[in-house]
């Protein structure tokens, strides 16, 4: 299917490329506010067509799916625009800010018959199903502790007075809609909507969060999800039951090494050495040629409850947004 491009960042360039290795997609077309970026775009990546205008490349009859890669404020504006073109749509996370917009899309979506996926990297990654199929071992869960920490290059702009909009809450910045929401998407992935939300945030001057730490509570467990990008730390998930428990590494973001221990029984390690990009396009390349929108819509009900997580943890943390 061939395949239009919105936005020109960091994380375009590292999905173009896992694109280009999938053969179930054909990257047709890519646009941008400005001229000069989308070509200097298109020649790294042998892009037939430039737009500088969504309405334009949305009317292009070749283009069958549209990936959404732009600032998380207009996440929600430029899918709505794609689908009512009759595009399918693969939107970057954050899927939307609130609820009431990824209602609103997961609706017209299947108003329209479309596919319409959150691009998340571990929802794709062959362990999370070894991780899904093998929990019961752990015997009942007592903790998860999910930890993301990464100093972001855009940190020292941010002390500057030059904030980017992945750390400026006017665009739906900040570290938990960043970098926390892959600690969420793991969690909720597995364990579906917790009982309680409650964010706890290192804040900024301008009011954004550049770190914080967010706790889920589920009916007979206890979550912690940890995230920064003003700091590091050693990163991973550990899910702790009362048989033993799974230690995953390098993040939740990308989970390519599993630790399976069991009381009583030899460690199990399953390795992977592939980016977590290529599993995700991979699979999506599948289920967009499968047209499989029984997975699609199941992964959104997924989707709506890190939105709701999302939008009770600013609530609680007291955001403007």
């Amino acid at each position: 299917m061939k395949l239009g491009v919105i936005g020109t960042g960091a994380i375009t360039r590292s999905m173009l490329a896992e694109y280009q290795r999938c053969d179930k997609f054909e990257i047709n077309a890519i646009c941008s506010r400005k001229e000069e970026t989308g070509r200097a775009m298109a020649e790294a990546f042998s892009i037939p067509k430039v737009y500088t205008s969504l309405p334009d490349m949305l009317a292009d009859p070749e283009i069958g799916i549209v990936y959404v890669a732009t600032p998380n404020s207009i996440h929600f504006s430029q899918a709505k625009a794609a689908l009512l073109a009759g595009k399918h749509v693969i939107c970057e996370k954050p899927f939307t800010p609130t609820v009431a917009e990824a209602h609103e899309l997961i609706a017209l979506a299947k108003e329209k018959h479309l596919l319409l996926f959150e691009a998340i990297t571990l929802a794709h990654h062959p362990h999370y199903r070894f991780i899904k199929e093998n929990l019961a071992k752990l015997g009942k869960l007592k903790l998860v502790s999910a930890t993301f920490c990464q100093f972001s290059s855009r940190y020292p702009a941010l002390l500057a007075g030059n904030p980017s909009p992945v750390l400026n809450h006017a665009f739906a910045g900040g570290a938990l809609m960043d970098i926390n929401l892959y600690n969420i998407h793991f969690i909720v992935g597995l364990f579906g909507a917790p009982k309680s939300v409650r964010y706890f945030a290192n804040r900024h001057e301008t009011g954004v969060d550049t770190s914080g730490i967010l706790l889920l509570e589920y009916e007979d467990f206890l979550c912690q999800c940890t995230a920064a990008k003003d700091s590091a730390a050693r990163n991973g998930v550990q899910i702790i039951g009362v048989d033993g428990y799974m230690e995953i590494t390098p993040s939740a973001s990308n989970l390519q090494t599993v630790e399976l221990n069991v009381r009583g029984a030899d460690k199990v390690t399953v390795h992977l050495p592939e980016n977590p990009w290529y599993y995700e396009v991979q699979d999506l390349g599948r289920l967009v040629e499968e047209a499989d929108y029984g997975y699609c819509y199941s992964s959104l009900n997924t989707t709506m409850d890190v939105v709701s997580v999302l939008e009770q943890a600013r609530k609680y943390a007291g955001f403007d947004f």
